[in-house]
């Protein structure tokens, strides 16, 4: 995923960096503090307009999939105003 061209990376996850200073879509927002890993790549070839984003979080446990991404739809309803398109993964973590 990262040898594509146009695709940049950034990701977090328990025990690295804050996700929210790592990761500039996610800059300010401090929701995903029981997140266990997040990445997101900007798959627009540099202009910003398209990301993919990953997170992987406990606060998703028992929850569709359809609510799991409003649920991050709801915490980036600011962030993705301007954005052509914005690829979401969830999952809970599995120990």
């Amino acid at each position: 995923m990262g040898s594509d061209l146009g695709q940049r990376t950034a990701s977090a996850g328990r025990g690295s960096v804050d996700p929210a200073a790592a990761v500039p879509l996610l800059h300010g927002t401090r929701h995903w503090a029981q997140a266990t890993a997040i990445k997101v790549t900007d798959i627009s070839g540099g202009c910003g307009a398209t990301y993919e984003i990953k997170i992987q979080s406990e606060e998703f446990k028992e929850k569709r999939i359809v609510q799991q991404h409003q649920m991050v739809n709801q915490v980036l309803k600011e962030k993705i105003k301007g954005m052509h398109r914005l690829w979401i993964f969830t999952s809970v973590p599995k120990y």
